[in-house]
């Protein structure tokens, strides 16, 4: 029957994994009692010991008092008005560090309760390994104790969530905290600790916690995991909590579970992970986050004596961030993410050199030589939807992201054709990112489109949409791409097209709509904004909601042909904007928020009424003023002009010479646009 129900599967197109587990004796999860023993015979590992013993001696003085009371969301356990984290003076009361306001109420001391709970699950693993180190039962004791207490406690709880439902209602709600998220993490420290302590346990002991505590809290997990969308990253915490629960209390259903159930390790490495090796999610926060529940499930599964090393979908988890960075390893703060770099990320790659025994993870791992792999190229991650241009350009690389793809489930922003820029060291145009889910500013802000670097059309947020990679090009000279959203604001076809060089990146976005709106291009840079134009104050807002209302500052001038804006960064190195606009254009500077509250960020706004317009902008990156001079051509068609929205071309003259550009912004090409009797191959770039 088992042999049917494979064959089954697999005719169906799902990967299983089929081999009997293996449990050894306890412990046999985080250690094995074999490497418990060569740690401690080890000389040059003593001081590890020591330290370990010592951070579970500083907790010996202090009960492990698991609290009578369920937790809340711990992102409410900060000031709304600063985002600062508070600070407890008593269990009932908590102030704001930053501004002094006082919380009593008992949504706070549920989240200060949460916090409470993280420590204690951590705290219970530091001193089961001192026990496991040393044998000796005062480390055990205060772990025991409080698995016992959470086993007497999880029943008395009541299911809620985070938005005040209980019960039925709380879908995704937890006992203990208030998401099953968190009960599924807490049950991987929880694992590791029972493990490491059982030997030290009476069989009535071990029986309780593996039954109301361990396997308690997995089961109910399994029982409303449906509730959660399969590919989420809840979902793989939670396989990581069933595998880790599965070992510790040698539970084969729980192990199988989470490597080949609808929403296993092997159902989301086709669903949840896109051909360019990227969580679909979109952002690297979340990305790496995922990443660390996989390799908690892949510890537990090898202690099991099952590996997935052979499994290269599973690999390009490591792979994929990899190729998503600005040159100095920094990660654009896409969707709901925070500012981050690769090489802050050693643990992983450590953890993968170690399993896949691959040498491309060697230098991040920290165990190859700094420098060693090859520049990245420019790329078209199209599973994700990321256009990455790059050139090298010695001591000044460039590199220029288009965001035009998946829109990233919940945690995705509505930012179809936004753009990151980095160059002079250092990150220009940015991506805000998430800020923090505690304060208003993250739905308010964040989660807007003119918080990003596209077109907001009649001040609305875009919808989801999927967009297209219509051309991608690399050649010595340029890196050139073209995107296209056609339903971000249906009844209007957004283009984008890109082309960077050594020294200087071409940006054209084209607007196609049916009927006359409000077309905003909005840019937010780093750097103190300086222009040619003539800006005055301007007392009225942009707007007054959708993100609008955030813009400060504000100074107004009508647009210029040859307008320039420069932005000097900190180093008093800066790079210059070209916007060759006409009268039609009103521009709108001032700041607006960029990674936290207290960070503003510069921004430039151009305004347009019509039904179809484009946008041209010209930045150069060279540090030096190497551009002087924008204008714009004509493209024909059969020897007549073809609208701006077909094609642009452009005059750019530099310190070194000219350069002719025309790019074409049509969806078919059968027939080439001529740029002065030439033809234009959807990009044509003369350097003279």
């Amino acid at each position: 029957m088992m042999r049917w129900l494979m064959l089954a599967l697999l005719l169906c197109g799902m990967q299983t994994w089929a081999a009997e587990p293996v449990f050894l004796p306890h412990p046999r999860l985080e250690y094995t009692a074999a490497e418990l023993a060569a740690w401690k015979a080890d000389p040059a590992r003593k001081d590890e010991i020591t330290r370990d013993v010592a951070a579970a001696d500083a907790l010996l003085g202090k009960p492990l008092e698991v609290p009578q009371k369920s937790g809340d969301w711990i992102f409410y356990y900060a000031c709304p008005d600063d985002d600062a984290t508070l600070r407890a003076e008593t269990p009932e009361k908590h102030i704001c560090p930053r501004c002094g306001k006082v919380y009593t109420d008992e949504r706070t001391c549920a989240a200060y309760r949460t916090q409470l709970n993280y420590q204690i699950d951590r705290n219970c693993r530091t001193l089961s390994l001192a026990y496991a180190l040393t044998g000796d039962a005062k480390y055990a004791k205060p772990v025991r104790d409080a698995m016992l207490e959470m086993a007497r406690l999880y029943p008395t709880f009541e299911r809620h969530d985070r938005w005040g439902r209980k019960g039925p209602l709380a879908s995704i709600g937890g006992w203990r905290y208030a998401q099953l998220l968190d009960e599924a993490v807490a049950l991987i420290d929880l694992s590791d600790a029972y493990d490491l302590i059982a030997n030290g346990l009476t069989a009535d002991e071990r029986k309780t916690i593996e039954e109301k505590l361990l396997g308690y809290v997995a089961r109910n997990i399994q029982q409303f995991q449906y509730f959660s969308d399969p590919k989420n990253n809840h979902r793989t915490w939670f396989n990581a909590a069933y595998a880790n629960v599965g070992v510790a209390i040698g539970d084969k259903k729980l192990l199988d579970d989470a490597i080949n159930a609808q929403g296993g390790l092997l159902w989301q490495l086709d669903n949840s992970i896109t051909s360019d090796g990227i969580w679909y999610e979109g952002t690297m926060a979340y990305h790496f986050y995922a990443l660390q529940a996989v390799q908690d499930t892949l510890d537990a599964t090898r202690r099991a004596g099952w590996t997935f090393a052979d499994n290269a979908k599973l690999k390009s988890l490591w792979l994929g961030p990899m190729q998503s960075t600005y040159p100095n390893g920094a990660f654009p703060v896409f969707h709901d993410s925070d500012p981050g770099n690769l090489r802050d990320r050693e643990v992983f790659y450590r953890w993968a050199y170690d399993y896949f025994k691959d040498a491309r993870f060697a230098e991040l791992a920290g165990v190859g030589k700094a420098g060693e792999k090859a520049p990245l190229a420019s790329a078209d991650l199209s599973g994700i939807g990321l256009g990455v241009l790059r050139r090298q350009n010695g001591d000044n690389p460039l590199c220029a992201m288009i965001d035009y793809g998946i829109h990233g489930g919940s945690h995705g922003h509505p930012d179809k054709l936004s753009i990151v820029l980095f160059g002079l060291g250092r990150e220009l145009v940015l991506d805000n990112g998430r800020i923090s889910y505690s304060v208003p500013e993250y739905q308010s802000w964040c989660r807007t489109t003119v918080a990003h670097n596209t077109v907001v059309i009649d001040g609305k947020n875009q919808q989801e949409d999927t967009g297209r990679m219509l051309f991608f090009k690399e050649t010595p000279q340029y890196t050139a791409v073209l995107a296209a959203s056609d339903g971000a604001y249906p009844g209007y076809a957004l283009r984008r097209f890109l082309v960077l060089t050594d020294s200087l990146l071409i940006d054209v976005f084209a607007v196609r709509g049916e009927k006359e709106a409000q077309l905003d291009w909005v840019l937010h840079s780093r750097g103190t904004l300086e222009s040619t134009l003539a800006l005055n104050d301007r007392p009225a807002p942009l707007g007054t909601e959708n993100g609008y209302q955030h813009l400060k500052g504000l100074k107004q001038a009508t647009g210029a042909a040859d307008a320039i804006s420069t932005f000097t960064q900190d180093d008093k190195r800066s790079y210059r904007m070209f916007t060759p606009d006409g009268p039609e254009t009103l521009c709108v500077s001032g700041a607006g928020i960029g990674y936290n509250l207290t960070d503003s960020v510069p921004f430039l706004l151009r305004r347009r009424e019509a039904a179809s317009t484009v946008f041209v902008t010209v930045y150069d990156l060279s540090g030096e003023k190497n551009v002087q001079a924008v204008s714009r051509i004509p493209l024909t068609l059969d020897g007549k002009p073809v609208a701006e929205t077909d094609g642009i071309g452009l005059i750019i003259n530099t310190a070194n010479g000219s350069k002719r550009v025309g790019l074409d912004l049509r969806d078919a090409t059968e027939k080439p646009l001529m740029l002065n009797g030439m033809a234009v191959e959807r990009c044509l770039f003369l350097d003279r």
